[in-house]
């Protein structure tokens, strides 16, 4: 049994069992203060007794400090700690000039050893993220972009009459009022950036083989996006599945 997690921005994602065969929980990262937050909520989620039937823990992260709170736990726990070395791996990221957030290199690990090269990721997460890997493997970088609710909230939060908006109806191309203008903006505007890039990176790189969408707003914009879209929503966890019986 393995535990997979993905410590986000917003959330965090885990995942019990094996691949293609798991449950999942997930915890509000600002709730995390402690190592014992963490531990009660997998007690809560999975059951106490989990902890002496782990062979091991995969984990991807973009917040430090939590992260560093629940490798200690994991340390005292005993449990084996994979995570993502891009000097181990197939795909070669060692073109991207900075630190690499590992939720972008595990999704472009997994789509990489899953799908026809060249690729290209999309993640419409807490950001929104542009991901590249050419015909060799090599992860030529992206872009990224505010996240569809992260662009709502800022929109919402700075403006005096514009109203938080939920994004659960279709969207219309033209608005006929403020919330249905809003998700418009949000949801179509999310799927004309990704359409946008696709087109530049196609006249800079050629056809792409394949076009990975992934992500927890992937679904709503997904309908406005067309075919030849592979939607993942579990690429993610999938990842971390694959990366922990690569490194082993």
């Amino acid at each position: 049994m393995i535990l997979c997690m993905d410590i986000g921005n917003t959330n965090i994602k885990c995942a019990l069992g094996e691949a293609n065969n798991y449950a999942t929980a997930s915890f509000e990262t600002q709730k995390l203060t402690c190592a014992q937050d963490f531990e009660n909520f997998i007690d809560e989620s999975f059951g106490a007794d989990i902890w002496g039937k782990l062979r091991g823990c995969a984990l991807a992260s973009v917040v430090p400090e939590r992260c560093a709170i629940i490798t200690q736990l994991l340390h005292e726990k005993n449990v084996l700690l994979r995570r993502l070395e891009p000097s181990t791996c197939e795909v070669d990221f060692s073109r991207y000039q900075s630190v690499l957030g590992e939720d972008r290199a595990v999704c472009t690990f997994a789509a990489a050893n899953k799908y026809p090269l060249p690729l290209v990721v999309i993640d419409f997460g807490t950001a929104t993220t542009i991901n590249v890997v050419d015909e060799n493997k090599v992860f030529l970088g992206g872009a990224i972009a505010a996240g569809i609710q992260t662009g709502l909230l800022a929109l919402t939060a700075r403006t005096a009459q514009l109203p938080p908006v939920a994004l659960n109806q279709t969207p219309k191309l033209i608005g006929q009022n403020t919330t249905e203008a809003l998700v418009s903006g949000a949801l179509i505007g999310a799927a004309c950036l990704a359409q946008g890039y696709i087109r530049l990176l196609e006249a800079e790189l050629g056809i792409l083989s394949s076009i990975i969408v992934t992500g927890g707003n992937a679904a709503k914009v997904l309908p406005v996006l067309g075919d030849s879209i592979e939607h993942e929503p579990t690429l993610l966890m999938d990842g971390l599945f694959m990366l922990y019986s690569h490194v082993n």
